[in-house]
């Protein structure tokens, strides 16, 4: 591998299942030292979602690939179909929730590589983020 690029192969991807999703990781701080941006492809089961959350020093770009998601930024809501993507600034409460039939796939390219450390912050339980999807 060069210090410049990096081929990812299907069968090497990092694998992370979490709550209501599944991670198919093909640039992680992990596997890809030095990298200035992270891919990942999120798979969401019918009826689930990745809650309301924010990267306090990352910020994202979501494209989708199948489905349809329910796209929250703060408090707007958008349907999002294929090949529709967001912009989101480091910091920028926001949830997506899978809003069809079968799976919603979508890719999310996160940078600065700065700013995982930081992490994921849920504010799912939060007001107003709380109310704004009651099931």
């Amino acid at each position: 591998m060069s210090d410049q690029w990096k081929f990812v192969k299907e069968e090497d991807l990092m694998f992370e299942e979490t709550v209501g999703r599944l991670h198919y990781w093909h640039y992680h701080p992990e596997t890809m030292a030095g990298a200035q941006s992270y891919m990942v492809k999120v798979v969401v089961p019918e009826g689930m979602g990745h809650d309301f959350h924010r990267h306090p020093n990352m910020h994202e770009i979501l494209y989708i690939l199948k489905g349809r998601a329910e796209q929250w930024i703060e408090d707007e809501m958008q349907y999002l179909e294929v090949g529709d993507s967001i912009y989101i600034d480091k910091d920028v409460v926001h949830g997506t929730f899978n809003a069809g039939k079968g799976d919603l796939e979508f890719l999310a390219v996160l940078s600065p590589p700065e700013g995982w450390e930081a992490g994921t912050l849920d504010v799912s339980q939060q007001e107003p983020y709380a109310s704004y999807r009651k099931k």
